[in-house]
């Protein structure tokens, strides 16, 4: 088993202890802080398609895929695109297209792919990908870049 697989297998672990305990508030004075199991119940999200720094993406593209760990729950995660200061949110994952569409970054072991629509894009805009998580203390995570023709 190699490093990352291993890595992913611990972080599912501890994300699987966090949700139990509901453990992503800590206290402390005067400053609460998050727990350390919140502090290391960080996956790693991808961002499949768009490939990460893609441009030239269609407006018209029908949806995002994302590679998640195999035992996180897909709709655990919701699509949020960042751009020009806005910030619109896109479905929550689901079964991702089939086929799926090309060029697809290959997932990391142990994960899969997943689905999100996205909110309607505009042309000629830089867009950031971030992935809403289950874990609300962690905030949105980035999963990658793209722009649109």
């Amino acid at each position: 088993m190699n490093v990352r697989a291993r890595a992913a297998g611990v972080t599912l672990a501890t994300l699987a202890i966090a949700m139990a305990f509901g453990g992503c508030t800590g206290s402390g004075s005067p400053n609460p802080r998050p727990s350390i199991v919140c502090e290391v119940a960080e996956i790693l999200l991808v961002q499949a398609f768009p490939i990460p720094g893609a441009s030239g993406v269609p407006v018209t593209t029908p949806s995002l895929v994302f590679a998640i760990p195999q035992s996180a729950s897909p709709s655990g995660y919701q699509l949020q695109l960042l751009a020009n200061g806005q910030t619109r949110l896109g479905s929550v994952l689901g079964a991702p297209p089939s086929p799926l569409p090309s060029p697809i970054a290959t997932p990391p072991p142990n994960y899969v792919y997943a689905g999100a629509s996205p909110p309607p894009l505009q042309a000629s805009t830089n867009y950031t990908a971030e992935l809403l998580t289950p874990l609300t203390c962690l905030g949105p995570e980035t999963t990658g870049t793209f722009s649109t023709q």
